[in-house]
Order: C-alpha cells, then sequence, then structure tokens
C-alpha cells in the first residue's frame, strides 16, 4: 500500500511537470501533499488554494507565482525564488524558507509561526498582518523597505547603498561593494567600470546609459540596463536577468554561459556573442535582439535546434 501510494504521487509529479512545460499554468486547488518538486521551474504558476503541506520544493522557481491561500504547511522551500509571488494569507507554519528570495513578495495576512527565515532575502516584501510568532532569522537574514505586520517599513541600513554613497566612495576609490544591497536607485549614466556587486542585492535599479565595463553582477531584478555598457566583462557567468530591460545594451566580451534569462528584453542589444558561449543559456518570455519572443521555458540549444555557433542567436 506505502509502494502504490509513493508511486501515485511520483507519477501526479509527472503529470504536473508535463502539463507545466505544454503550457498550464493554472494548478489552483490542486492536491499537492508531500510533492518533490525541488529545483523545477514554474514561474508564473498558479497554486493558489493548493495544498503543499510537507511539499519540497527546494530551489524551485516560483518567481511571479500564485501561492495565496495555500497550505505549505511544513514546506521545504530552502534557496526557492519567491520573487514577486503571492503568498498573501498562505499556511507558511514551520515552513523552511532558509536563502529563499522573497524581492516583491505579498505576505499579507500569511501564517509564518515557527518558519525558518535563516538568510533569507526580504527587499520590497510586505508582510501587513502576517503571523511572525517564533519566526527564526539570522545575521544574513535581510529585511530591507518591508512592511512589517503593524505597518512601519523595517531598512537594512547597514548594507543598504544610495546612490550618493555609491558615486562617493567609488569617486574616492573603492570598487568593491560586495555583500550590499541597491534597491530603487538612480545610476542613470554612471561611470562603474570595475565594480564587483556580483553578491550584492541589485533590485529596481536605473542603469540606464551607465558605463559597467567589467562589472561584477549576480543577479539583477526589475532594472533598467538600457543603452548600457558591459563591455569586456568576462565573468558573466551564471548571471540572471529577471524582468530587466537591455535594449540597446553593449555587451562586448560577454560570456553569457550558465545565465538565465527571465522576462527581459533584449531588443536591439549589440555584440551578444562577441565573447563567445562554452554552455547553455535558458529563456523564458524574453525578447532578443532581433525581437524575436522567445516563449520559453527553454535552452538555447532547443531552441535554435542544434549546436550553438558564434553569430547563431
Amino acid at each position: 500500500m506505502i509502494e502504490d501510494k509513493h508511486s501515485k504521487r511520483i507519477s501526479e509529479e509527472k503529470e504536473l511537470r508535463r502539463r507545466y512545460i505544454a503550457g498550464e499554468r493554472n494548478f489552483a486547488g490542486a492536491s499537492m501533499k508531500d510533492f518533490s518538486l525541488s529545483n523545477f521551474f514554474m514561474v508564473d504558476i498558479n497554486l493558489s488554494g493548493a495544498n503543499l503541506e510537507d511539499a519540497r520544493l527546494g530551489g524551485a522557481d516560483l518567481i511571479n507565482s500564485n501561492l495565496s491561500h495555500a497550505n505549505l504547511e511544513r514546506a521545504w522551500l530552502n534557496s526557492a525564488l519567491l520573487i514577486k509571488a503571492n503568498l498573501s494569507n498562505a499556511n507558511l507554519r514551520n515552513a523552511k524558507l532558509a536563502n529563499v528570495d522573497l524581492t516583491s513578495a505579498d505576505l499579507t495576512g500569511a501564517d509564518l509561526t515557527g518558519a525558518d527565515l535563516s538568510g533569507a532575502v526580504l527587499i520590497d516584501t510586505n508582510l501587513s498582518h502576517a503571523n511572525l510568532t517564533n519566526i527564526q532569522t539570522t545575521e544574513k537574514t535581510i529585511f530591507h523597505q518591508v512592511t512589517m505586520p503593524d505597518g512601519r517599513i523595517k531598512d537594512d541600513l547597514n548594507k543598504a547603498l544610495s546612490a550618493e554613497e555609491l558615486l562617493g566612495r567609488y569617486a574616492e576609490g573603492e570598487r568593491d561593494f560586495q555583500d550590499r544591497i541597491l534597491h530603487r536607485v538612480d545610476l542613470s549614466g554612471a561611470n562603474l567600470r570595475d565594480v564587483d556587486m556580483s553578491r550584492s542585492r541589485v533590485s529596481y535599479v536605473n542603469f540606464s546609459g551607465a558605463c559597467l565595463e567589467n562589472f561584477g553582477l549576480g543577479v539583477a531584478l526589475f532594472s533598467d540596463f538600457k543603452n548600457a555598457r558591459f563591455s569586456r566583462y568576462e565573468e558573466w557567468l551564471g548571471l540572471w536577468f529577471f524582468y530587466c530591460d537591455l535594449r540597446g545594451a553593449n555587451l562586448s566580451g560577454v560570456d553569457m554561459s550558465y545565465s538565465l534569462f527571465v522576462g527581459s528584453n533584449f531588443l536591439g542589444a549589440t555584440n551578444c556573442l562577441s565573447g563567445g558561449i562554452q554552455s547553455d543559456v535558458f529563456f523564458y518570455q524574453t525578447t532578443w535582439t532581433n525581437g524575436e519572443f522567445i516563449k520559453g521555458p527553454i535552452n538555447a540549444t532547443e531552441h535554435w535546434r542544434g549546436e550553438i555557433r558564434e553569430g547563431e542567436f
């Protein structure tokens, strides 16, 4: 009987994956107790009211997902991407949320009693009326521009950088800005050559027309890179652009290997393969340089059918 239940659950997991890849997004009210969907790509999925009790979702991409009123009690979500997710009124009691990214997520009225938020990133997150009783946090947990249950705004003044502070320190010769927060600042037209922010949080930043040569970047969210210059940066590998505008950007010398592009726009960007490409790139809802819309989720090899060669895309 136990084996039958296990086999049935595995079959149901495979069916959900198949339906999602085929283009279905509405799984509202689904029964997914104890499902194992770790590291699965589920951007834009609707799981509102679903039962995900004890589910294993570690490392899953749940960006812009709808998990409102979902039961996620004791769910394992470590390192999941819940950027701009709707978790309003969700049951997250005793959920494992270590190192999860909750940037711009809505947790209004959510029950987080006993949840583990060790190292979690909460930037621009809404916790209005949420229950935070006995949550676990560490010094690496980030609370910045977070609306707390009582309505006050909590900021991380030790890590957040204003445009003025960043540019002032740059002018004095500083280039290492690791483990910082760059959120809703205007750096349009700025010279940021040789800056390293590859371990920092970058969201809603205006980099339009900026000089970003040899600029270290890891994850960029909802940011404007129109006409920016990324020339000669050789370690773009594994960069994630989520909902970013890169129209007209100069990407000369950039290696895109292992990068992930979700909801981003590269229309008119130049020199996109001048740095070569050794490993695959992943696309979802992305506009490419020639105006082609790549719906995805798909990797470059599958999309362009065959071995990737310089100048092919």
